[in-house]
């Protein structure tokens, strides 16, 4: 059988623009431009709906869209001054807030983001921790028995242990957050001027299921981008969606589903 190569190409093309007006998406090559995009078209919409619980009593907080962009700008910002810029950080937590501005502001920075599965025995954390040859460690509170445990061995290259929530001892993401407001005030803009190369690894991720040591994957921001791009020319979701994410963030369907959703406005 003899296929017509232009033919084929021309008839992608028809479908891609139809597809383009129908679903309305736009395609950016970086992470950066989706971010930015949104905050942007959906400024005053809701990103976020945080929980809070203090003692019996529950509250909810809304994160708009440009609150979003505000608080990724800051943490990325501080992250620079303390002299991560092209360096590698890991976050391991569950599905929460901090999780999500760490996780942009590595992108939107051009730091590598590096994901890792909460539930990992300490040896195979470290292990993935010493081969993705991480800079720094934002973690989730729950989890500072097994970063403890691995700080002790000192058989990483870990310059700096940040953890989501007040504890003793480590630096605390909001402080971090709230010294890169600052910072931005006093005109810091060496990350919100950063330049994205998207073809470059922007997150390395490790796989899971597997009978042995679980294998290293290099994603480029283009990667991830272009799987958002095509979600929402096959998908239709409306602003006035509400998302409610089972799937673990550190798994790379959970994260870019969550980029889905955020391009989407939703």
């Amino acid at each position: 059988m003899v296929f017509n190569i232009k033919l084929v190409e021309t008839k992608r093309k028809e479908i891609r623009m139809e597809r383009e007006r129908y679903f309305k998406a736009i395609e950016f090559k970086d992470i950066k431009g989706i971010i930015y995009n949104s905050a942007k078209q959906y400024a005053s919409n809701i990103a976020f709906i945080l929980k809070h619980k203090k003692d019996k009593e529950i509250t909810y907080e809304n994160i708009t869209y440009k609150k979003l962009l505000e608080d990724i700008n800051a943490f990325g910002t501080k992250l620079y001054e303390m002299g991560f810029k092209n360096k590698r950080i890991a976050i391991v937590g569950r599905n929460r807030y901090e999780w999500v501005i760490t996780h942009l502001s590595n992108l939107l920075g051009g730091i590598v983001s590096i994901p890792l599965d909460k539930e990992l025995q300490v040896d195979e954390l470290e292990s993935c921790l010493e081969r993705s040859k991480a800079d720094v460690v934002v973690f989730d509170e729950k989890y500072t028995e097994n970063i403890e445990e691995i700080k002790k061995r000192q058989n990483t290259k870990l310059q700096t242990y940040i953890c989501m929530t007040e504890k003793e001892g480590y630096q605390n993401f909001w402080d971090l957050k709230a010294q890169g407001e600052k910072l931005i005030k006093q005109g810091k803009k060496e990350y919100t001027k950063a330049k994205i190369d998207e073809n470059k690894m922007g997150i390395l991720l490790f796989t899971s299921g597997t009978t042995s040591k679980s294998k290293a994957v290099m994603l480029s921001q283009h990667n991830i981008a272009s799987n958002v791009y095509a979600m929402l020319l096959v998908e239709k979701f409306l602003p006035t969606d509400v998302n409610l994410a089972f799937l673990p963030f550190h798994h790379i369907f959970g994260s870019t589903e969550m980029i889905v959703m955020l391009a989407s406005g939703l």
